[in-house]
């Protein structure tokens, strides 16, 4: 169970926030709190442990840039006894006689204190709390299991670190510990029982409710987001930090035009269509501002500056977005390249007589331009249509009276279209029967009057008579 390459901390089970430390110089132990900054390298908090036999082990340790071995004896506590992840340490001397190390820490509160070395003949495990230590990473990793195919992180508790050879688990099943210098901790119950629990894969353990502060049994458990939803979040925050982004540009823009050609009139103006304008058409007055900011000083004027926000208000009012993330595909009138932002693309859009609605791929600077629009998904796209197209450069009778409105053709359902389709198929055949019926009859019409075999049942005429016709016809 064990891996070299993972450092661990050594800890006694009744001082939970202090972590075994070695002093090189003085070759002693001491129980250290763990926030405590150590600048004398003298100092080891963070070691490796080495199997060497059966209950041997090197303590390795880096000194000096050189690795340093520490022989010591661990003896693992029995399952039936108590966890089988403590264990006590004892140190071998050149007598045959053995140290065991024991916390001297008498008090409910501990603090940093030495580690008493006791001298004792033979190695077995000893109950006693001041001579119990456990194993935790130094890097704590996250206790994460699996219930009902789902993966959770369990809050308060992590990973435990197990060298014990004869407490072997499954890969798939691992034992969590409580950490108190978790913030989520406080969740967990301080009962003995939640110092430990083991998780079988895919089962729920009844420890995570009865540890549970509030005895509920989701409330140590955190889902662990899939891969889509990680690149959601992923994506959401990325917007977030851009948009925020964007805003400090914009209010340096907003700022070095009014200083440079404004008043109260284009201040007013700008914090109008701020609060007004849908969010889409933010995004394009943002990046407009920045842009114009940018230009000449011979060409920035009041006029220009007002006429921009004239010219996106204008456009908010006679387009609507039909899709963000959506392109058009129907009746294309022309592709339009190297268009900057929506608003010129709506521009173009009002120079052609029957053109309804745009999509604006925004990948590759291109309008393109239609009559008529079914969405589509499409990643680089926003689609836009005409709201009214009486709007077209400002209210138009003309077009009015000429044109209408094209609103994007809607997909049928497959089960609608299956009818349909059946449906028509059904029709022809009958309709294909029914002639076939008629012009076999006109073909025997003329077959009988041409060889002059038609046979006229005049029986029938005669309504007293009570003989039928003779013959078979048709």
């Amino acid at each position: 169970m064990n891996n070299i390459n993972y450092d661990y901390s050594i800890k006694n089970i009744k001082t939970e926030d202090l972590v075994l430390t070695y002093n090189i110089s003085s070759d002693s132990f001491i129980l250290l709190d763990n926030n405590t900054t150590i600048i004398n390298d003298n100092y080891i908090k963070k070691f490796q442990i080495q199997p060497i036999s059966k209950n041997n082990y090197y303590l390795l340790f880096k000194y000096n840039n050189k690795i340093i071995k520490k022989e010591i004896i661990i003896i693992f506590s029995s399952n039936k006894l108590d966890n089988p992840l403590f264990f006590n340490i004892y140190i071998k001397n050149n007598n045959n006689t053995f140290d065991i190390l024991k916390s001297n820490c008498n008090s409910y509160i501990c603090y940093t204190h030495n580690i008493i070395k006791e001298n004792i003949s033979t190695t077995k495990f000893k109950k006693n709390g001041s001579y119990i230590f456990y194993l935790t990473y130094f890097n704590l990793q996250p206790c994460r299991i699996s219930i009902k195919n789902k993966d959770y992180n369990v809050l308060g508790f992590t990973k435990t670190a197990n060298i014990n050879p004869n407490f072997k688990l499954s890969s798939k099943n691992i034992t969590c510990n409580v950490d108190r210098n978790l913030q989520n901790s406080w969740k967990v119950k301080r009962d003995k029982k939640c110092r430990y629990i083991q998780f079988k894969n895919n089962k729920y353990n009844n420890k995570l409710k009865t540890c549970a502060i509030d005895n509920k049994m989701k409330t140590l458990l955190n889902n662990i987001p899939t891969i889509p939803e990680v690149f959601k979040k992923y994506v959401t925050h990325t917007k977030m930090m851009s948009a925020g982004d964007t805003k400090q540009k914009t209010d340096i823009a907003k700022d070095n035009i009014q200083n440079s050609i404004g008043d109260t009139q284009t201040e007013f103006t700008t914090q109008r269509l701020e609060k007004t304008l849908e969010p889409e058409y933010k995004e394009i007055l943002y990046k407009s501002i920045q842009d114009f900011d940018k230009m000449d000083n011979k060409d920035k004027s009041k006029e220009n500056y007002l006429a921009l926000l004239k010219d996106i208000n204008e456009k908010n009012k006679e387009y609507k977005l039909l899709g963000k993330y959506k392109k058009c595909v129907g009746n294309k009138l022309t592709n339009v390249c190297n268009i900057e932002n929506i608003v010129q693309c709506q521009k173009k859009c009002n120079e052609i007589y029957d053109c309804a609605h745009i999509s604006y791929d925004r990948k590759n600077k291109k309008c393109k331009l239609f009559n008529t629009c079914k969405l589509r998904s499409s990643y680089n796209h926003d689609s836009y249509s005409k709201k009214s197209l009486l709007r077209n450069n400002g209210y138009n009778l003309i077009n009015a009276i000429l044109t209408y409105q094209n609103l994007p053709i809607p997909e049928l359902p497959w089960g609608i279209r299956l009818i349909t389709f059946i449906s028509g198929i059904i029709i022809i055949l009958c309709i294909s029967m029914i002639l076939f019926k008629i012009i076999k009859a006109f073909i025997k019409l003329f077959l009988c009057m041409y060889y002059d075999t038609c046979y006229a049942p005049t029986e029938l005429l005669n309504i007293f008579s009570e003989e039928g016709p003779s013959k078979k016809y048709i």
